[in-house]
């Protein structure tokens, strides 16, 4: 059986209240003592999808701020950068 993507191994690690060292959520997957965890694992990667940026999340939002086509670009940038330093997508 392949390992699945880290981001599903964080996501039902944070879900089973397991601490989050990369190398130790990989050794319970392997581990069949750990049958649980490791169903957690397939289930979210099967009806899951993986976490959006949040850098992505305010570019897009800044670009809806600023539709017009001719839009500055760098007011967009801009906008970005202060969406992200507000907290948006957290």
């Amino acid at each position: 059986m392949t390992m699945p993507e880290d981001w599903v191994l964080f996501e039902a690690a944070k879900r089973s209240g397991m601490k989050q060292c990369p190398d130790w959520i990989k050794r319970c997957y392997d581990h069949h003592a750990v049958l649980a965890f490791r169903a957690l694992c397939n289930m979210i990667q099967k009806y899951e999808k993986p976490p959006v940026d949040r850098k992505v999340l305010c570019a897009q939002e800044a670009m809806t701020e600023f539709f017009p086509p001719h839009a500055d670009p760098e007011g967009v940038a801009l906008r970005a950068i202060e969406l992200w330093e507000e907290g948006f997508g957290k």
